[in-house]
């Protein structure tokens, strides 16, 4: 068999195998930052309605609903992250403790002590994957979400500070009274 072959026969083995740790570790993906996605998609559908236009063509209400919006979400997707943290942290301790137990009761040389240590600690290696996955990707969409906010920020920035331009070169040309 060539290299490739070879390759993409352990691609398919390990996406067969994974098929249920992904679909796990998805399911708690969605339940943790269900709200988070929303308003990145309604915000994703915002730019696909504008096109190839500017940002400037989003009304003002519109971008501040969601500086505001976003880390109000961002706040509760944090302490979430962190209750994935721990369920990861006791899924991994749960772990140990069944490898340490299982070490204790097997019997052969190291080398077969440590294969079957972790055939019978398995689901438990798979457990923990899946809660450190879901830790990881739920911590990076909120550091995708604070770039998206900094980026509507710049941008309810500069529109205020053109608001204030605007203004202050109309007052500064109107004929005073004083003048009169």
């Amino acid at each position: 068999m060539a290299a490739q072959e070879i390759l993409s026969k352990l691609i398919k083995e390990v996406q067969e195998e994974s098929t249920t740790v992904v679909c796990f570790s998805n399911e708690l993906i969605v339940k943790y930052s269900r709200d988070l996605d929303s308003a990145i998609s309604e915000l994703d559908m915002i730019m696909d309605s504008i096109g190839e236009n500017s940002i400037e063509d989003i009304p003002d209400n519109q971008i501040e609903y969601y500086c505001v919006k976003i880390p109000a979400i961002m706040y509760y997707a944090g302490q979430k992250v962190e209750e994935l943290g721990m369920q990861a942290d006791i899924a991994s301790n749960s772990k140990k403790i069944a490898q340490n137990d299982a070490m204790l009761k097997v019997s052969g040389t190291v080398q077969e002590k440590k294969a079957k240590v972790e055939q019978l600690t398995e689901d438990k290696v798979l457990v923990e994957a899946i809660y450190r996955r879901a830790y990881n990707t739920l911590k990076v969409k909120l550091e995708m979400a604070e770039k998206v906010y900094s980026g509507l920020k710049k941008a309810l920035s500069k529109r205020i500070a053109e608001v204030d331009l605007n203004r202050f070169s109309k007052d500064s040309y109107l004929p005073r009274e004083e003048d009169d």
